[in-house]
């Protein structure tokens, strides 16, 4: 008799050995383009390059963690919804006077004796 897993929920990642695929898409899109560049360094600067490529991942690695602020998303996806999801720093005030025109205030003051 085969047995089947039950996902855990509907926004559960999918899991491909112990890594999930958003963690290697994460790591593969850092890493690949980095060691793409690596290869513009000239050969005499091995150290700087070996440099750049433990930066690189170390880079990946911290994108693809959950905030400690945040753990229900990853730094990158943090980091993408500031970028994107800027608000206008613009906040209306719906107060008591801004719906009545002030006529209409002094009026209901006038007859209410203030």
């Amino acid at each position: 008799m085969k047995t089947y897993g039950v996902v855990a929920g509907i926004r559960e990642g999918v899991k491909l050995g112990w890594l999930y695929l958003t963690d290697i898409a994460c790591l593969a899109l850092v890493i690949g383009p980095s060691i793409f560049l690596d290869q513009l360094f000239p050969a005499d600067q091995g150290v700087e390059s070996a440099i750049f490529l433990a930066l690189s991942v170390i880079l990946a690695f911290y994108l693809d963690l959950h905030p400690r602020t945040n753990p229900g998303k990853r730094n990158f996806e943090v980091i993408w919804m500031l970028i994107t999801h800027r608000q206008s720093k613009l906040f209306k005030s719906y107060g008591y006077y801004e719906f009545k025109p002030f006529s209409e205030i002094r009026k209901e003051r006038q007859n209410n004796g203030d």
